[in-house]
């Protein structure tokens, strides 16, 4: 009888990871740094990843270190706004993501006015 618990248990286990490790490769991330035009890091940026196709947004503010993160995002098309009273929004459109991909987006806040933006297309 403990056998065949053993067994019992050692399957669910298997059976479990399995489905974990299927679910963490449908997804991907966006990570990068925010900087001013001087090269100067900036804290405190709101980042903004929508996917396109569904309208879901994921946000995050960048750390200390003008670095922001955006992990398990489900695949496919994306549109990154980052935006900082003081300067131009920054819009990058075009973005794909497949599984596992972890794309770097350093993007370049520039001075102006709130209601101006910059965008730009992601190529691959």
């Amino acid at each position: 009888m403990k056998r065949v618990s053993l067994v019992i248990l050692i399957t669910l286990i298997a059976a479990g990871s399995s489905c974990v490790n299927a679910w963490a490769q449908a997804t991907a991330q966006i990570s990068g740094t925010v900087r001013d035009q001087s090269g100067a890091v900036l804290p405190g940026v709101g980042v903004t990843a929508t996917q396109t196709d569904t309208g879901i947004s994921r946000n995050t503010v960048t750390n200390e270190t003008g670095t922001y993160v955006l992990p398990n995002l489900p695949l496919g098309p994306y549109r990154l706004e980052a935006a900082l009273p003081g300067f131009r929004t920054f819009v990058q459109t075009n973005i794909v993501l497949q599984v596992n991909s972890n794309p770097a987006i350093n993007i370049t806040l520039e001075v102006g006015q709130v209601t101006e933006s910059v965008e730009a297309l992601f190529c691959r």
